[in-house]
């Protein structure tokens, strides 16, 4: 996967030990506060922490809070698999959690954490996944010592998962296509081991922005790949540097599907600078399980264009969804139904981009633009435009990247607009053609010509709605506001 071209010398190892000074382990799991059923302790709490592995059952008649999963015993060692409860756990129903061995099984298996913070995320995630109708949510829950070092500890908890689900397969009559692992950060590598323990027999792994520093350079078996499981997505949301800092996620494909979201740094909603430290480092990372949550019961759909790059994306060269052996864009998130039934999966690997909201659900409509210029007159500038419909409008939109870039007449200028998924109806597109010469004389100002502009929704394949205009005329560092006229 290619990079966007930021920061590329910060993703050695001298920015790695950047990383390991800026964060601590307890910001690798997500956030910790404001965690709307702090009343809840399911998950592990021991002081000190030691290699423990324990899987927590959500249901929906038992409330928010997860439960130890009564398994038959393992042939674990005593005290290394799945430990019993705390003295006085609250809220234990009595007898074995219900469980439905027939029905598919998502496992939650969230990253490295300190003993006593509890990675909230997972239970919103699990919440999501109940309301949407799943019998078995099950949460992955692990601890390691401060002194384990984090790619082993990732192998040997990784190993146990695969055991404890070896026990529900034998001992619960399930099967292995039924299973779904979801790993954040580094627990997409956990999920990653589970399932080449398992011998790929998984169903689906989706790894959430896997964890770059330290497994970047670690043995390949430690890693997340798409040998792992019959069908496995990665989303991506921090692969390039939040500078001086490296990136947090993997930026190289691992999956049958990798899944690019924007730049891979400062995303929508994210600060864009280090006053807030924490968030600053932390937002695009996190935002990979905020996407997936967000994704289960969508209304909208997160669609991603095939494409090498993300360069390559933000100059509209990917705007079609034919892939050898898939002719459909890809979607991000819980549901696949896009995704052929065969397995093994039928096309090759894949990278595909999109962009998205700073908000909940998340979901851009994309546009390509086409403008037509003629005339004798040439321009360099940066290309502003907003959309208007009778309601709502979209913001002021850069379209031609952060540079200038050079209007030629007989040209067609190609660009990639990314509108909220709400607003999709238009009346009015505006151009602002900005040079930044300062020109305060009319007669010096450059104009330039349009022959007509084109504006596609994207994808082609689900109708084709397109917006036009006759001729104009924009003049530089100048808004000029053009009819649109829709055709479908």
């Amino acid at each position: 996967m290619e990079r966007t071209g930021r920061g590329v010398e910060n993703s050695g190892a001298d920015s790695s030990l950047v990383v390991w000074s800026l964060l601590t382990f307890c910001l690798l799991s997500g956030p910790a506060t404001g965690d709307q059923h702090a009343h809840c302790s399911e998950f592990l709490c021991l002081s000190p922490p030691s290699l423990l592995v324990r899987l927590l059952s959500f249901s929906s008649e038992q409330g928010p809070c997860g439960y130890p999963l009564d398994l038959p015993p393992s042939d674990l060692p005593s005290g290394q698999g799945l430990p019993p409860l705390p003295p006085g756990f609250p809220g234990l129903a009595p007898g074995p959690v219900a469980w439905s061995p027939l029905s598919p099984t998502v496992v939650i298996v969230p990253g490295r954490r300190p003993a006593r913070l509890q990675p909230s995320w997972a239970r919103v995630m699990a919440g999501e996944l109940l309301e949407a109708g799943l019998v078995n949510v099950l949460v992955a829950d692990w601890l390691l010592s401060p002194e384990q070092e984090i790619t082993e500890g990732a192998r040997q908890v990784g190993e146990k998962l695969a055991q404890t689900i070896k026990t529900l397969l034998e001992d619960q009559g399930s099967s292995p296509e039924l299973f779904h692992l979801v790993g954040f950060g580094v627990g997409a590598h956990v999920a990653g081991v589970t399932g080449a323990c398992l011998g790929g027999t998984i169903g689906r792994i989706t790894g959430l922005d896997p964890f770059s520093p330290v497994f970047s350079e670690a043995d390949s078996s430690l890693s997340l790949d798409h040998t792992d499981a019959q069908y496995v997505d990665v989303i991506h949301t921090n692969f390039n540097p939040n500078e001086p800092v490296a990136p947090l996620g993997v930026p190289r494909p691992l999956g049958h599907v990798d899944f690019y979201i924007g730049r891979g740094y400062q995303l929508p909603g994210c600060p864009q600078a280090l006053m807030k430290r924490e968030q600053y480092l932390l937002c695009s990372h996190q935002r990979a399980y905020r996407l997936f949550t967000s994704s289960i019961r969508s209304s909208c759909p997160l669609t991603a264009f095939p494409c090498q790059g993300v360069e390559d994306f933000q100059r509209a060269l990917c705007t079609h969804c034919h892939h050898p052996g898939l002719n459909i864009c890809p979607q991000l998130g819980y549901d696949i139904s896009w995704l052929p039934p065969d397995r093994p999966i039928t096309f090759q690997p894949l990278t595909a981009v999109l962009d998205i909201t700073a908000t909940d659900p998340f979901c851009v409509t994309p546009f390509l633009l086409e403008v037509h210029l003629e005339g004798n007159t040439s321009l360099e500038a940066q290309l502003f435009i907003q959309l208007k419909g009778d309601v709502r409008k979209t913001p002021v939109m850069l379209v031609s990247g952060p540079s200038l870039m050079q209007f030629e007449s007989h040209q067609i200028n190609q660009f990639l607009v990314s509108v909220r998924h709400s607003v999709q109806e238009f009346r009015t597109i505006v151009l602002h053609f900005y040079s930044q010469r300062l020109l305060y004389l009319a007669w010096r100002k450059r104009r330039i010509h349009i022959s007509h502009l084109v504006l596609t929704q994207l994808p082609r394949h689900q109708g084709l709605v397109s917006y036009r205009t006759r001729s104009v005329t924009a003049v530089e560092n100048h808004r000029v506001d053009v009819c649109l006229q829709k055709e479908e």
